[in-house]
């Protein structure tokens, strides 16, 4: 730039024509608009270093007077790049979602629930929740081999699209089983897998466990004399096997086993029903229920329960009244059992406890935490590997239960796992307890024990006590407690007991 301000004097000394002037100014103008446009200079800019040093002022560039140059151009030009690029970033956004979201959106699979149920070789797939689905949109496999369309069929008339609320029938005969049954949906042009099951190999309307058969009257001749010889008479014996008329609610039917025994009573429940069923229910009596085909439930406290299934068949013309079953639980005997002396004892593993709650309110500790029980809670403790531990239950109230590792389930569904420190039961409605074993070494100079106020388990220093199957005795307590300089007690009920002399341990 320098260089251009010396060109212009010499022609101003040298007396130059204007058009000389005018010609060098427009070359230089042209370079600051190719320089504004590049956003750039290549020439490398020299720093009056020198100027500043010996204290003269650096020499202005030329245009850089107090006047701003007129930058009208270059502002519409940027302004019109915004321009450029905000459309095409619009229309990206507006292109991407015509070709690529909405494809996504449209093929995405419907979200349903089904409930499957199996009969002989058909098996039933009730729709309970979502769109309607169209046949031509679904495609159905039995381990990966599709299966047809004259295999399907809506029941109870219905017809295609299938919606929700109704059955639709599935005819496996000449696939292999067991195997997977796969409902995938085809919208879109892809695959989803919406739904799946197992196809039972051999299915049957009986399944485990095996019910006893009903016998008919055995009808036997019976003698009667009638003077001096005998004249046969048809004379009816009946002998029956098992309950003949519980469980059987018409279409509905359903078996258990066993249906009698000693408190606490684990019965086997499976439905029997022969037709298509959307939803079922079990009332186990005792305010419990079950929606499982086979349940397993647990009768802890004695008592006689009268047991329900109650079923929504697929077919809204079919009605199916509830059949129903009755439970007998039967009371252990325990007998009062008073010991207490030196050694040491623990709970051996697989003991179990259970109560309900009457008040409300009620805590218990699992694992640091605490926990609240509501009225009518019921409530199961499983020891699992028991240990040293402590209970005390009296009459209507649970005041400590403390173990490393137990399991706690309230109305049969896991509430927690961990040390069960604390319990502050102040009011419970039953109590029970289920292979409570205490296994007691005792120390010299040896125990004596009462059972039912009679001294009969007399051990000692060595010996090894086994109390079997512990709960509460006649009073209403259970007292467990072991401190390693204290020694031992125990008072409660038990069913038996054994002592291993040190001789033969």
């Amino acid at each position: 730039m320098l260089k251009d301000e010396e060109d212009m004097l010499e022609l101003l000394d040298d007396g130059g024509a204007t058009d000389q002037i005018d010609d060098l100014l427009d070359d230089k103008f042209e370079d600051e608009l190719e320089l504004d446009f590049d956003g750039k200079d290549d020439t490398p800019v020299q720093e009056p270093a020198d100027a500043e040093e010996d204290g003269e002022p650096p020499l202005d560039e030329p245009g850089s007077s107090d006047t701003p140059a007129p930058e009208g151009g270059r502002e519409f030009e940027l302004d019109l790049r915004i321009i450029i690029i905000a459309v095409v970033a619009i229309a990206a956004i507006i292109l991407a979602g015509i070709f690529v979201i909405m494809p996504m959106m449209s093929s995405s699979p419907p979200e349903v629930t089904i409930t499957p149920s199996q009969q002989g070789e058909d098996i039933n797939l009730y729709l309970v929740s979502g769109p309607a689905l169209a046949q031509n949109e679904l495609k159905f496999t039995l381990n990966g081999a599709e299966i047809p369309s004259d295999k399907l069929e809506l029941i109870g008339g219905n017809t295609w699209p299938w919606r929700q609320g109704t059955s639709l029938k599935i005819d496996t005969i000449g696939y292999e089983k067991p195997g997977r049954l796969s409902v995938i949906s085809t919208k879109g042009g892809g695959e989803y897998l919406l739904f799946s099951t197992q196809a039972e190999a051999t299915p049957t309307p009986t399944p485990t466990p095996t019910p006893v058969p009903t016998q008919e009257p055995i009808i036997e001749p019976v003698p009667v004399s009638t003077g001096s010889s005998p004249v046969p008479v048809t004379t009816p014996i009946e002998v029956f096997s098992g309950n003949t008329q519980a469980g059987q609610g018409g279409l509905i039917q359903f078996d258990a086993l066993p249906q009698t025994g000693r408190e606490p009573l684990v019965v086997q429940f499976a439905d029997q029903t022969t037709i298509c069923a959307q939803n079922r229910t079990w009332h186990f009596g005792d305010g419990l229920t079950s929606s499982k085909r086979y349940p397993e439930h647990i009768f802890p406290f004695p008592g006689t329960y009268n047991v329900t299934l109650d079923l929504i068949l697929c077919d809204p013309e079919e009605i199916g009244e509830s059949a129903q079953k009755e439970i007998t639980v039967i009371p252990i005997e325990r007998k009062d059992t008073l010991l207490s002396g030196p050694g040491s004892a623990e709970v051996l593993a697989g003991g179990a406890m259970y109560f309900s709650v009457k008040g409300p309110g009620m805590t218990m500790r699992i694992g640091g935490k605490d926990y609240i029980l509501n009225y009518g809670d019921q409530v199961r403790i499983e020891f699992n590997e028991g240990g040293k531990g402590a209970i005390t239950v009296t009459r209507g109230a649970i005041l400590q239960c403390n173990f490393e590792n137990a399991d706690v389930f309230v109305n049969d569904k896991e509430l927690a796992s961990g040390w069960l420190t604390n319990i502050n039961i102040d009011q419970y409605d039953k109590f029970s307890t289920n292979d409570i074993t205490i296994r007691i070494n005792i120390r010299d100079p040896g125990v004596k024990g009462l059972v039912n106020g009679v001294p009969s388990i007399i051990a000692s220093g060595g010996d090894v006590i086994t109390l079997n199957n512990c709960g509460i005795d006649s009073t209403g307590k259970l007292l467990f407690n072991y401190q390693d300089q204290a020694g031992f007690t125990f008072r409660g009920g038990i069913v038996s007991f054994d002592v291993t002399p040190l001789s033969s341990s």
